[in-house]
C-alpha cells in the first residue's frame, strides 16, 4: 500500500487541507426528465442469444502493460455524437461481460463506454500460477492500472468529459484514483462501493489482524479461510447479490460459455490490501473534488453502508442514494430495483454533462 499509505499517514496528522469545493445541493431525480425503464429480464436470455450478445462483441478490443507488465484488457464501444465517455469499473471476480445490459443502456442513452478487466480477473492477466485465486500485490495496482487506462486510452479517444461508473471493489479503486488523479474522471458513479467491507463472523480489526499475520510470514498468495476455486451458484435463495430470477441464470450462462473468466474465492494477500484500502477510501470524502453519487443497496451484506455513509458525509460534492429493497448488485437486480439505479446513473450522468 505505498501511495495509499501515504495518503492516510498525511490525513491523519493534518498535513493534507481538507477540500475547498462548495457543498453541492443534491439532486431530486424524480423531478429530472428521462426514461425510467431500461434493459428488460424478460428478454435478457433472448436478447443475449441476438443482439446484445452481438452488439457486445462488436466493441473495440485491446489490451495495455499494466504495473509488473500484467495485460489489461479492455473494451470499448463508441456512439455517434457522443455526450460523453464513461470508463466502467467492475467488482472483485466480475468479467466486464458480465456488464454487457448496463454498457447497452450507456449506449443507447449517447454514452461511450471504456470498459476495463482488472488485473487478475476477467480477460486480464492472471498473477498467480493457479489463474482462480483472487489475488493482487498492492491495491496501489488496482488504481495505477485505472489511471494508465484513463490517461492512454480514454482521454487521447474523446474531447467530451469523462465519468466513471464503479461497482463494490471498482468503487474503492474509484474513490483512490479520484483522490491521487483529480484530473482523470470528472464524476463518478459508485454501485455499493467498498469503503467497509463486511467481515461476516470475523470482526474487522481480527480480520485485519489475521490477514496481517498471513501476509507477514507467507507471501498472501494461499487462499484465505474459506476460499476456494470456482463455485458455481445453483441456489438464487442463497444469493447475496440480486434476487432477479433471469440474471441470476445469465450469469451462469456467461461463466459456463467462457470458463476462462473465472475467478474463485480470495487469497490472504488480497484480504490485506483491501481491508487497507477500503478503510483508507472511507477517510477521504473530506478531500474529495469529484462528484459522486454512491447507489447504496439497503440489504447488502457484501459490504457495510457506514464507510458509504462516512465518505458522503465528509465530501462536499457526494450524495448517497439508497435502494432499500436491493442487494449488493443493484446493475444485476430484479427491474423494478435496477430500473432505479440506472435511471439515477444516467441522470447523474446528464447533470454533470450540464454543467
Amino acid at each position: 500500500m505505498r501511495t495509499v499509505a501515504l495518503l492516510a499517514t498525511l490525513a491523519l496528522f493534518g498535513c493534507r487541507p481538507p477540500s475547498s469545493t462548495p457543498r453541492r445541493p443534491a439532486l431530486d431525480f424524480d423531478a429530472l426528465p428521462g426514461p425510467r425503464a431500461f434493459s428488460a429480464e424478460a428478454t435478457l436470455l433472448e436478447r443475449w442469444a441476438g443482439p446484445l450478445k452481438a452488439s457486445h462483441d462488436a466493441g473495440q478490443r485491446g489490451s495495455f502493460k499494466g504495473v509488473g507488465g500484467v495485460d489489461i484488457a479492455w473494451l470499448v464501444h463508441r456512439v455517434p455524437a457522443e455526450k460523453a465517455a464513461v470508463v466502467l469499473l467492475t467488482g472483485r471476480t466480475e468479467p466486464v461481460r458480465k456488464y454487457a445490459e448496463l454498457l447497452d443502456d450507456l449506449n443507447r442513452a449517447g454514452f461511450s463506454t471504456f470498459a476495463m478487466d482488472h488485473r487478475g480477473q476477467g480477460a486480464s492477466g492472471r498473477m498467480l500460477p493457479n489463474p482462480q485465486k483472487g489475488y493482487v500485490g498492492s491495491f496501489d495496482d488496482y488504481v495505477t492500472d485505472v489511471h494508465t487506462f484513463i490517461s492512454t486510452v480514454v482521454r487521447p479517444a474523446t474531447d467530451k468529459k469523462v465519468f466513471v461508473v464503479a461497482h463494490s471493489m471498482g468503487g474503492a479503486v474509484a474513490v483512490l484514483a479520484s483522490d491521487l488523479y483529480p484530473t482523470d474522471a470528472d464524476g463518478m458513479v459508485l454501485s455499493s462501493p467498498m469503503l467497509e467491507i463486511n467481515t461476516g463472523g470475523f470482526p474487522a480489526p481480527i480480520a485485519s489482524t489475521l490477514g496481517a499475520a498471513a501476509c507477514g510470514a507467507t507471501d498472501g498468495s494461499d487462499y484465505a479461510v474459506g476460499s476456494s476455486d470456482f463455485r458455481e451458484e445453483t441456489d438464487l435463495e442463497k444469493s447475496t447479490v440480486t434476487k432477479s430470477v433471469a440474471r441470476f441464470e445469465w450469469k451462469r450462462q456467461l461463466f459456463t460459455e467462457s470458463p476462462e473468466l473465472r475467478l474463485g474465492g480470495l487469497t490472504w494477500r488480497w484480504l490485506c490490501e483491501s481491508l487497507t484500502a477500503s478503510s483508507y477510501a472511507e477517510q477521504l470524502g473530506r478531500y474529495a473534488t469529484t462528484p459522486a453519487l454512491i447507489l447504496q443497496a439497503g440489504q447488502d451484506s457484501v459490504v457495510k453502508p457506514g464507510g458509504q455513509r462516512r465518505y458522503c458525509e465528509a465530501s462536499p460534492v457526494c450524495q448517497l442514494s439508497v435502494i432499500e429493497a436491493a442487494l449488493h448488485e443493484h446493475y444485476a437486480e430484479r427491474d423494478e430495483l435496477r430500473n432505479v439505479a440506472v435511471e439515477r446513473t444516467l441522470k447523474f450522468l446528464e447533470a454533470e454533462v450540464a454543467r
